[in-house]
């Protein structure tokens, strides 16, 4: 006989939460000299509040972990799928913020052993800021 597997749902509240402690953490990192780890925490401050922002989207409350896990880690397709890739290319400042942000974070970086400096972890944490300002106002 199968096992059954239980259903686990988070909430989107959880992945608002998630989003704001990351970006603390990065902080903490970036103020420690840990850049690269700083850098990371910043796509993934992004990445939570952005299926926050699906979440809202869809207007539910809650996501299944396995539907969370299959969007994936993508930012651009996330903030597609958030209804808002449209919305951020009025703001030319913040969609060239996200682009930057976007082509240099990856759930990759999480492996390299290739060091970031202070000047990029500085970039990663002002143009992630404004744009979970702006995610969180839109």
């Amino acid at each position: 006989m199968r096992a059954r597997f239980e259903t686990r749902l988070v909430k989107a509240t959880v992945f608002r939460a998630a989003s704001i402690e990351r970006l603390k953490d990065a902080q903490c990192l970036h103020d420690a000299g840990r850049f690269h780890g700083a850098i990371y925490l910043c796509g993934y401050a992004l990445e939570c509040e952005l299926k926050y922002r699906i979440c809202r989207a869809r207007r539910i409350e809650s996501m299944v972990e396995l539907e969370a896990k299959r969007l994936g880690h993508r930012l651009a397709e996330l903030l597609r799928l958030a209804g808002l890739a449209n919305l951020i290319l009025r703001n030319r400042e913040l969609s060239v913020a996200f682009q930057a942000v976007n082509e240099g974070w990856s759930t990759e970086i999480r492996y390299s052993g290739i060091g970031r400096n202070r000047r990029d972890s500085e970039e990663f944490l002002k143009d992630s800021r404004a744009l979970l300002l702006w995610l969180r106002a839109a």
